[in-house]
């Protein structure tokens, strides 16, 4: 059987809210001097004996602002009723019910009788929203958080110490899921420090920022405390540092959320420089086929003994062919090399070619990150290459 309710004239009936249904009852809010027309039909049905009743239903006894149903305690509960649910037509206006007034309503009263903390506020169910208020009547109301069905995620607001929040909960007069309305004491603010590149030296700007996975948490206003004397003021958005030295450095933050909680917390980030480079490079200028000659490779390195590998590749003329590596301590000395000897073998290719042309590549081991890895891989000028038979001019 199909119920339903309409208001205006035949070919012009408009459905009313609340009042058409799948079953043998609607429920719906009449308002004075108003004509309904009521239809009833059904599936499949032969016809037969037909009663139809009407009766009065009481309001929801929080229905309006006046009446608001008080919070005794938290965390607090309720899965009220809008089908016996209006809206006054005073009541204010909603930032994250679009709705406005037309949607019904009821409300809450929660007072703090203890000190200042934060609140959260949700509701669960298609179409629900919960807004918060002072104020000590509808005409002075003003919001103070507001949050519809996101997935059940709250809103959260500072209640503070002897103030009356109102809490304002909207619905579908029709829904196929109760709506629940729950309100608690917010978590505590638990923030993460976020901070790029992991390994940082000298060379790097480090970013920070404070993270949580908790929306009522963000934003977070953040002032920073670096470790190293150096601070950033309180604000929402990363910030970044230098270091000028190597060593690891307490980083603090001191975090507020939007609602008024606090929390601090520390990391510690160790600032390592490893920088090693090829400082000389040296290729025979001209070789002939058959010949082998010596290839060096100096390495510099100023700041913590390294184990450092060369790898010699030449090319080609399409790709780079590996043709030794060679792995050595080199000590941290400010004004001297390490040499890494290799030899070559000239080949009747190398001759057809009429040249070839060697790449040094230099490379620490894993985890070990070089900060300045441009002067790591060198390319040499070409080497001419002869026939074995040539007689080769010096040069």
């Amino acid at each position: 059987m199909i119920l339903a309710v309409h208001t205006g004239t035949r070919g012009a009936l408009r459905g009313v809210d609340g009042g058409c249904g799948v079953g043998r009852d609607a429920t719906f809010l009449a308002k004075a001097g108003t004509t309904y027309s009521i239809m009833i039909s059904g599936y499949d049905v032969p016809g037969g004996a037909l009663s139809l009743s009407l009766d009065s239903v009481p309001a929801a006894a929080n229905d309006d602002f006046a009446g608001a149903q008080p919070v005794p305690a938290l965390p607090f509960s309720a899965q009220p009723d809008f089908s016996v649910a209006s809206y006054e037509a005073d009541e204010p206006e909603s930032t994250c019910q679009f709705q406005g007034n037309l949607v019904p309503s009821v409300w809450y009263a929660y007072t703090n009788t203890g000190e200042a903390k934060s609140v959260t506020a949700r509701t669960r169910g298609n179409g629900s929203a919960v807004s918060i208020y002072t104020g000590n009547s509808l005409p002075e109301l003003k919001q103070v958080a507001c949050k519809n069905d996101s997935y059940g995620q709250p809103t959260a607001f500072r209640a503070a110490a002897g103030t009356t929040y109102y809490v304002r909960v909207t619905g579908p007069a029709q829904t196929y899921e109760p709506i629940t309305l729950s309100l608690d004491d917010a978590p505590a603010l638990e923030p993460s420090i976020y901070q790029s590149p992991s390994y940082p030296t000298v060379y790097d700007n480090v970013s920070f920022s404070a993270e949580s996975w908790n929306d009522i948490d963000n934003p977070m206003t953040v002032d920073w405390d670096f470790g190293d004397g150096a601070t950033a003021p309180a604000g929402t958005a990363p910030v970044s540092h230098h270091y000028a030295t190597d060593g690891t450095y307490t980083v603090t933050l001191h975090a507020t959320s939007p609602d008024g909680r606090t929390a601090t917390k520390t990391t510690q980030v160790t600032v390592t420089t490893h920088d090693v480079g090829i400082a000389k490079f040296t290729v025979p200028t001209a070789a002939r086929a058959g010949e082998s000659k010596p290839i060096s490779v100096d390495v510099s390195n100023t700041r913590y003994p390294e184990t450092a590998t060369v790898v010699l590749s030449r090319n080609d003329g399409t790709w780079w062919r590996q043709v030794a590596t060679l792995t050595l301590t080199v000590p941290a000395r400010p004004t001297k090399t390490v040499r890494f000897p290799f030899a070559y073998t000239f080949t009747p290719d190398d001759a057809i070619d009429g040249k070839v042309t060697f790449r040094a590549e230099l490379t620490l081991p894993y985890p070990v990150r070089d900060a300045r890895p441009s002067d790591n891989e060198v390319i040499a000028i070409a080497t001419t290459v002869k026939p074995s038979g040539t007689r080769i001019a010096a040069v």
